[in-house]
């Protein structure tokens, strides 16, 4: 990489990093949310699926998030156990968007929430074409309510491995010791339930729309209907582990991709938005 375009690549990185800081400070997110105690279970055998072995089954669940908010989820969901690798965004899309190349196994990044949107639409596409999927399924991505709870895994701390930042070293690719850039997926611990990285590496897209949480409980909560910004989770390599919290959340125009946000996917019944009684 030539010297001016590594000197614009830092400038951008650090002009992100004081954003996510000033967002989180503002919003006061970055505190812990307290979650109900949960435990993974096998999924179930649906006839029609054929599923992944790189897909771990969330059994629906209640948790607590910023403010003191219960969300609930009602329904059962499969997540993707890594964020998804540039070979298979390539594979798939016939092309990789991502900054950071060489190794296929490290996930995408630099793409927008539309690119990820097409990814699940495509993907969902080609399972039903194969028979591996039936119509009233589909690949997508995540509610927050859904990332966040599956991030948790059970966990009422900070991070799903407890409280304590200093051990996001053996979990997450962080500002720490990332060295400047992404890693192969699956390579740090992974969490109580199975998914690697849902703190670090990259950033992960969500399907919500950005706004304050509404008050009051929510069930199924899949945010506004409209919006200016799309909301991703999780921390990434440009960003210190505190960024890299469960109920830390940052925005971003849909259209727009940088080189440390990325996504996973979840694998649900078609998304049907349910509004709890306070909104949501």
């Amino acid at each position: 990489m030539k010297a001016g375009s590594a000197r614009r690549t830092r400038e951008v990185a650090r002009w992100w990093a004081w954003c996510v800081a000033l967002v989180s400070a503002l919003q006061g997110l970055a505190g812990s949310a307290r979650g109900a105690e949960s435990t993974p279970v096998s999924g179930p055998s649906i006839p029609g699926l054929v599923l992944s072995t790189n897909l771990v089954f969330i059994k629906a669940g209640s948790f607590t998030r910023a403010h003191q908010q219960v969300v609930t989820l009602t329904r059962d969901y499969w997540m993707s156990k890594y964020e998804v690798t540039q070979g298979e965004f390539l594979a798939l899309m016939g092309r990789n968007p991502s900054h950071f190349t060489g190794d296929p196994r490290r996930p995408v990044e630099k793409v927008s929430f539309l690119e990820a949107h097409s990814y699940c639409v495509q993907l969902t596409r080609r399972e039903r074409e194969s028979a591996r999927l039936t119509a009233d399924y589909e690949y997508r991505l995540p509610t927050e309510a859904e990332w966040e709870w599956a991030c948790r895994a059970g966990s009422t701390n900070r991070f799903s491995f407890g409280d304590d930042e200093a051990a996001a070293v053996d979990h997450a690719w962080t500002e720490e010791n990332s060295e400047a850039g992404t890693h192969p997926v699956g390579l740090k611990q992974p969490n109580a339930w199975g998914l690697y990285d849902m703190h670090g590496n990259v950033w992960e897209w969500c399907r919500d729309w950005f706004a304050e949480f509404p008050t009051g409980p929510q069930t199924d909560p899949s945010g506004p209907e409209s919006g200016k910004f799309k909301v991703f989770r999780g921390g990434s390599w440009n960003h210190q582990a505190k960024f890299a919290r469960c109920g830390n959340r940052f925005v971003m125009a849909p259209a727009n991709g940088i080189f440390f946000v990325g996504f996973r996917v979840v694998l649900a019944p078609v998304f049907a938005p349910a509004r709890a009684a306070a909104g949501g």
